[in-house]
Formats: structure tokens, C-alpha cells, sequence
């Protein structure tokens, strides 16, 4: 027994090197052996770094204060007084480093040393690099210990290359940081290293001088000559844990004569693996297979979670963000007597991955999904990058695998375990998820409630006591298939609508009349098309005022941007099918008038839109009817071609026409903090290409702005009934200047110049075109060399 062979004794990094005493051998340098890997603590990847920084964070407290560190097992083989480390290597270089920092910050390193006889066998630069350390004391100062060893002659250029060296320095570097937040008295810091009781930092050594071969231990502990990774530690428990409650049972997969748990043991080495393999291959990654393992088991015991109604499960200690490692996670999931759901979860987890075996998954996704597009054929999947659901798992699961593509690779799974879920249906149930899924913000903290909407979804074909989803938008889900079962002729148009982007699977802007809805759909694809989507909201307001408010008391308001698709799905889709009337009354109006054109003249689409929004705006200056929506409508410059396409007003009133004249601005943003223009002065800015005599009006935190003319920034400021002008202080000569320029303006008094107009439903509505005599005001001012 190897337990035989083992004693152990308490010890400091420095003890390690003092005569042998008590059993304990000899030790006069440490090498690394060739059977181990690279020093890995260093290394910049998110898990090295979250090891890393908890690891020198205790280790620095503990040099700096009362507090200790224990640091478990070391073990190896010690021959001729050379200590071989079996394990314990990344503890140990971390040590070495330790004590090479502060004993040189101490003014202490001695080259002669014990402690320093520290070196690798991997590699010959590892070992020339600990030598040259040994022998040069970092001496501090600005630069950090890797600066300034990278700096000096004795660094060699083949040493950028070595792994290990790029670890130390990394590791060295980390250790700096802390100790200068400290700012500790670093002869201190070595006496307490140096302290043989009361020991800061230490460890429990187990020499093994009297096996044969050291690297027998390693091999018999960790099964191969390297150690063991995550998987292969869960896959041995996970066999273990299982076997009570596998052996003697029937294997569930057709073709099998073995009992279940020998299907596990053949499966995770063979068939499984197999698929993951072929993924492996097709990428040209790593050719290990086992963190693919472990995602994709991830992401089946979070679904068995979730299934359990026990999301809290995993958390060992939430408050303190502590998990049960997965091997736990497994063992409640699959094997706790306790968990009345055990059977269900050890059938979903075999089923999850032998459901793969023997197919190409790529391709039974490519026949189900497709990345984007519309129209007959797979689903559309509107926020995926890639159809194969699997893949995506297997790669980024728990990074960039959304919580949508996780409930529908679920659902997916639910269809292929269920015999008798036909295409057709499983098709239209997937389409339903997909439309409430992709455009919902998945919380997680619900994820037992959309796992169970799935899953009668897909099994039950019901979403009667829906959880999780908003009840409009599966309300709205159900309308539709009550439509489709009726009028089967109108399936395409739906599909069409849901697919498009600006939709995104919710019909709340369209009347589901089965008369209407194929001619709408094709019409709407066409205007909703971003090439024109500038002449949609043009064109949309001459129907009616179609803003919706968005918040900040009342004052905020949207309309649809000619560049973002997010300001259209929002106002489509945002909200209930009532909510969404205002913008659903004039855009089916709009829809049936673009088709009458097309029909009547052979024309675009784009080509209807131009003519609806070209007589209305005939219609308004015959009448001398200026209100915002005509300025809206004419000047591209006051609709929104940039940022989240919203206006905000203090005056929106919708009994008085909507918005009012004055502070009517475009915001760039979404928040308090964004800049904003002034709709109608930056409309005037475009139309007039204003740009050689003004700035453009846009501004970040300003209570009232105004364009300013370039060569005296004097400002024109746009009032409800005029527009106001503003001098620079404390500037006579410009005041005086405008002063006169304004006398001979048409409708100039003092500092304003009004803007003709009249009373129409109990509001003032301009009977001249602002925007044009805005235009006017700034050359008339600029010829005045203002």
C-alpha cells in the first residue's frame, strides 16, 4: 500500500533545507521533474487569474500579519538529497518566487543559500532563468520586478519564449502589487518566513525516498503522468456515484444488451466522446474533448435543476457566491434518495447524450434551424450565430450561450426523447418558443419557470399556465395558432411576419384578419425593408401621431429611427396588443394605401411611401398647417437617423396636438446623460446645409440651447411662437450688431422674431414654415458678419 510509504512533517519553504532529523530526509535542492507540466499560476486566462489572485491574497495576509497559511500536501521523491516534487510543483515555484521577492526587498538574498538551489528539469531556460534569479536581487523602485528583469543583460531572448519563465513573471509581478498596497517593512516580512514556529506560511511534506521510482506514486494517484483534468475527476465519481443505482437495470438504448451502468462506462469513453471528437476535428482546436464534457454536463444538470423546481441547488453558500462543485451537483441531479425527480434526470441525462450517437448533430440542427432569413424552410433563429444548438453548447456554455439558446436546445432534446411529437407540431412549438424566447429578457432567476413553459410546450402542446413569458405575448401566441388552424392559407404570412427582424416573433402591430394578412405581410416586408425605413416613418406620420411614451414623467417619447431596428420592434411589439393600437390603426392604414398604389401604378413600395408622405405635405401647405408632424414629415433632418431614435418634450400634449414648438429635442441616447439636438433647429441645420456658417445644434448637458452662428456664436434659440436671439456676454458690439441685423428681418421685435400663427383645437399652430425662415435668419444674420 502506497499509504505505508507516507509520513509527514510540517514545513516552511526554507525548512525544507535543513538537516534531516526524525525520519525526514536530506534536501539540498528542488528540481521539477520532466513528468510534470509548466508552471500554469501565471497564466492569463480567467481561471488561472481567479486562482491566482485568492491564492496570493492569502498568502500575502498571512507574510504581513498574524494569520497563517497552510497549503496541504507536498509530496515527492528525494534522491541523492535532490527533492523531485510529485505534487505540489505550482505551490512550490509560487514559494520559491515568494522568498526571492521579499528576501530582495530585505536586502537578504543570499546566493549561497539553500532555499535558492531551485530548478526545473522541463525545460533548460526554466532552470538557467531560477539560477540567474538566485544571483540577482530585484532591487525595487519604479519599475516592476518583470520590467526589470526583462531589462537586464542577463535576460536572454530565448527566455520570451518559455512558458514557465512568462508564468513566473506574471506570478512575480502579482506578488509585487500586493506587497506595495501593503507597504510592509520587508526585514519583517523574511524574519516571519524565516520563523521555524508560528510559521506564516506552511505546508505538510511527504517524502517518499524509499519507493523505487518516485513517478510510480504520481501514476498510481493521477492514473496517467500528468494530472488529472475536471472531467476525469467528475468522470470517476460520477461512475461511482451512479453504480448503486444503474447496475442490474435495463439500458434504455435500443441495440444494447449491457445493463445501464456498463453503457455508462463504454458510452463516456466511446460513443459520447465520438461526437465530441468529430467537433474537435472540424474546429482544429486542442483535441481534448473534456471541456466540451464537462459544458455540455453543465448544462444538463442546470436543466435538471431547473426541472427539479431547485434552482438554488447548486449554491453550497449563496450569500458568499459559493457553488457545490459539479460532482455534488451530479449526485443531488442523479442519485440523491432524497430527490423524487432522480429517475426523470438519470433518463434526460443519458438521453441528452446518446440522442447524439451515431448522427451528425450539425446537421439535424441545419434541419431544424437556420442563422437568420425567413420564409419556408427551417426556423429562423433571429439572435443565434450558428443553427447547431449543440455546438454552441459544447463550445460557450456558461459564457456566451445565451439563457434563449438554452431553453431551446431543451426544448429540442424534449422533442427527440418524445415519440410521438411529429414534425409539424414539433415545428410550430418550436417556432412558438422562438418567438417568446429570442425577443424576452431571459432572467435567470426564472429559469424553473421557462423550463417548465417548455416543457408542456413541447410535450403537451399547451401554454395554459404559462410561467416565466409575459401572458400578452403567449396570449398572442395562441391567437395566432387559433388563425393558423382556421385559415391554414395565411400560415406563410405569419411566418413571414415573425421572421422579419423589426418583429421578431410579435403580431401585436398587425390585425389578424385572414382577409388582409397575406397582402399586409408582403407589403409590410417591403417597407420595413432599412433602405427605406427612413420614408416608413415619414410616411407613417402622415397617418397619425404614432409616438409612444417611454418613461422620465411623461417627457420622453419615441418615434422609429431610420437606422435602428430596436426603436421599430419596440414600438411594434412592446407592451399588449391594446398598447400597441396607436401604432397598429395608422401602420394598417399606411399598409393598404401603399398596396392600392402599387396596385394602381406598378410601382415600389418605396415608391407609395413617397407619394403618400408628397400629397400629404401638399395638402398641409395649402392649408398653411405647420404642426410638428409636418416638419417631421418633410425635413429628414428632424427624424431620427442616429442614437435610440426618441424625442423628448416638456409639452407633449396629446389633446392639443402632441408636441409643441419649443424644446422639442432629438436624443442621442437613451438617458439624462446623452447629447440631443434640438429637432427643429438641427432640420433647419440639413435642410439648409447650414454646416460652413453654424455649428451643428447638438449639445451634452445644456439647459437651453441654440445653433450658434460660427464667426460670432450668436445663438437662434427655437420658442413655441418665435425664435429668440441670443449675444454672447458682455459683447456690446455683437449686441449692437444684432441688434440692427434683426431691425430689417421680417417679424423681428427686440430679440425675437415671431413666427406667424393660429389657433387650431385649442392650440397654436404655425402658418409659416419655421424651419424655412430658421434658414433665412442664419444667412441674413451671417451676411451681417455675425
Amino acid at each position: 500500500m502506497i499509504e505505508q510509504h507516507l509520513k509527514g512533517y510540517p514545513s516552511t519553504f526554507i525548512e525544507l533545507f535543513e538537516p534531516p532529523g526524525e525520519g525526514r530526509p536530506a534536501i539540498t535542492s528542488i528540481e521539477i521533474p520532466i513528468i510534470q507540466r509548466d508552471f500554469a499560476q501565471g497564466r492569463p486566462d480567467d481561471e488561472a487569474s481567479g486562482i491566482r489572485e485568492r491564492f496570493l491574497d492569502a498568502i500575502v495576509r498571512a507574510c504581513v500579519s498574524d494569520a497563517e497559511m497552510a497549503l496541504d500536501f507536498v509530496y515527492g521523491d528525494v534522491k541523492a538529497g535532490v527533492l523531485r516534487p510529485l505534487d505540489g510543483q505550482q505551490r512550490l515555484t509560487t514559494l520559491f518566487l515568494l522568498h526571492w521577492y521579499v528576501a530582495s526587498r530585505a536586502n537578504a538574498l543570499d546566493p549561497a543559500a539553500a532555499w535558492l538551489r531551485f530548478s526545473y528539469a522541463t525545460r533548460p531556460t526554466a532552470r538557467d532563468f531560477c539560477e540567474s534569479l538566485a544571483e540577482n536581487p530585484y532591487p525595487g523602485g519604479p519599475a516592476s520586478p518583470r520590467a526589470w528583469v526583462t531589462d537586464q543583460p542577463w535576460y536572454l531572448y530565448p527566455w520570451r519564449q518559455d512558458p514557465t519563465i512568462s508564468s513566473m513573471l506574471v506570478m512575480l509581478d502579482a506578488l509585487h502589487e500586493r506587497f506595495v498596497a501593503d507597504a510592509p517593512d520587508f526585514s519583517d516580512v523574511w524574519a516571519r518566513l524565516e520563523k521555524r514556529s508560528d510559521r506564516a506560511v506552511w505546508f505538510l511534506f511527504l517524502p517518499v525516498a524509499d519507493m523505487e521510482y518516485g513517478e510510480d506514486l504520481y501514476i498510481k494517484m493521477n492514473s496517467r503522468g500528468k494530472p488529472l483534468t475536471p472531467f476525469e475527476v467528475f468522470k470517476a465519481d460520477l461512475e461511482g456515484m451512479l453504480k448503486p443505482v444503474l447496475s442490474g437495470s435495463d439500458c434504455p438504448v435500443i441495440g444494447h444488451t449491457h445493463d445501464r451502468y456498463e453503457h455508462l462506462a463504454m458510452s463516456i469513453d466511446g460513443d459520447w466522446a465520438d461526437v465530441l471528437w468529430e467537433y474537435e476535428k472540424a474546429d482544429d482546436s486542442d483535441y481534448v474533448v473534456d471541456d466540451e464534457f464537462m459544458r455540455y454536463l453543465t448544462f444538463i444538470i442546470d436543466i435538471c435543476e431547473w426541472r427539479d423546481g431547485q434552482p438554488d441547488r447548486r449554491w453550497r453558500d449563496k450569500a458568499a457566491s459559493r457553488e457545490w462543485p459539479i460532482e455534488e451537483r451530479a449526485r443531488l441531479a442523479f442519485a440523491d434518495e432524497n430527490n423524487a425527480n432522480a429517475d426523470r434526470n438519470r433518463d434526460f441525462f443519458f438521453h441528452a447524450f446518446d440522442t447524439w450517437s451515431g448522427v451528425d448533430p450539425a446537421a439535424e440542427f441545419s434541419s431544424l434551424f437556420t442563422a437568420g432569413g425567413s420564409g419556408d424552410g427551417p426556423l429562423p433563429l433571429l439572435v443565434s450565430a450558428s443553427p447547431d444548438l449543440f455546438g454552441s453548447c459544447i463550445s460557450s456554455y456558461g459564457q456566451e450561450f445565451s439563457l434563449a439558446e438554452t431553453l431551446m436546445l431543451f426544448a429540442v432534446l424534449l422533442s427527440r426523447q418524445s415519440d410521438g411529437l411529429e414534425p409539424p407540431a414539433r415545428d410550430q412549438r418550436l417556432r412558438t418558443l422562438r418567438n417568446l424566447a429570442e425577443s424576452a429578457f431571459i432572467d435567470r432567476k426564472r429559469m424553473s419557470e421557462y423550463v417548465g413553459t417548455v416543457e408542456r410546450l413541447m410535450l403537451q402542446g399547451t401554454l395554459e399556465n404559462a410561467q416565466g413569458f409575459n401572458a400578452e405575448w403567449t396570449a398572442d401566441e395562441v391567437e395566432k395558432w387559433k388563425v393558423a388552424d382556421a385559415h391554414p392559407e395565411v400560415v406563410p404570412a405569419l411566418h413571414k411576419l415573425e421572421d422579419l427582424s423589426v418583429i421578431r416573433g410579435r403580431l401585436f402591430a398587425f390585425e389578424l384578419d385572414p382577409e388582409t394578412l397575406p397582402t399586409r405581410a408582403n407589403v409590410f416586408e417591403l417597407v420595413a425593408h432599412p433602405s427605406v425605413r427612413d420614408s416608413l416613418g415619414a410616411a407613417l406620420l402622415t397617418k397619425a401621431d404614432y409616438s409612444r411614451e417611454v418613461g422620465w414623467n411623461g417627457t420622453r417619447r419615441q418615434l422609429g429611427s431610420s437606422t435602428k431596428d430596436d426603436s421599430w420592434r419596440d414600438l411594434f411589439t412592446t407592451g399588449s396588443r391594446a398598447s400597441v393600437a396607436r401604432t397598429r390603426i395608422p401602420l394598417m392604414e399606411l399598409l393598404d394605401d401603399v398596396h392600392q398604389r402599387m396596385e394602381a401604378t406598378g410601382g415600389s413600395a418605396d415608391d407609395g411611401l413617397v407619394a403618400i408622405r408628397r400629397e400629404w405635405l401638399a395638402d398641409r401647405e395649402s392649408r398653411r398647417h405647420f404642426d410638428w408632424r409636418y416638419y417631421f414629415v418633410r425635413y429628414a433632418g428632424a427624424r431620427s437617423a442616429v442614437g435610440e431614435g426618441y424625442f423628448h418634450n416638456n409639452g407633449y400634449d396629446e389633446s392639443r396636438g402632441g408636441f409643441s414648438y419649443g424644446r422639442l429635442r432629438m436624443l442621442h441616447g437613451g438617458s439624462y446623460n446623452a447629447y440631443f439636438s434640438d429637432a427643429l433647429l438641427r432640420a433647419a441645420w440639413v435642410e439648409g446645409n447650414l454646416g460652413a456658417v453654424a455649428r451643428e445644434p447638438k449639445w451634452w448637458h445644456r439647459d437651453d440651447p441654440g445653433m450658434a452662428i460660427a464667426q460670432s456664436s450668436v445663438e437662434i434659440r427655437c420658442l413655441n411662437d418665435s425664435f429668440e436671439i441670443v449675444v454672447p456676454d458682455d459683447n456690446e458690439d455683437i449686441a449692437m450688431r444684432a441688434s440692427a441685423a434683426l431691425a430689417t428681418f421680417p417679424g423681428a421685435d427686440g430679440e425675437r422674431v415671431h413666427i406667424e400663427q393660429a389657433p387650431v383645437n385649442g392650440a397654436l399652430v404655425d402658418r409659416e414654415d419655421r424651419v424655412q425662415r430658421c434658414i433665412q435668419l442664419v444667412h441674413h444674420l451671417y451676411q451681417a458678419n455675425l
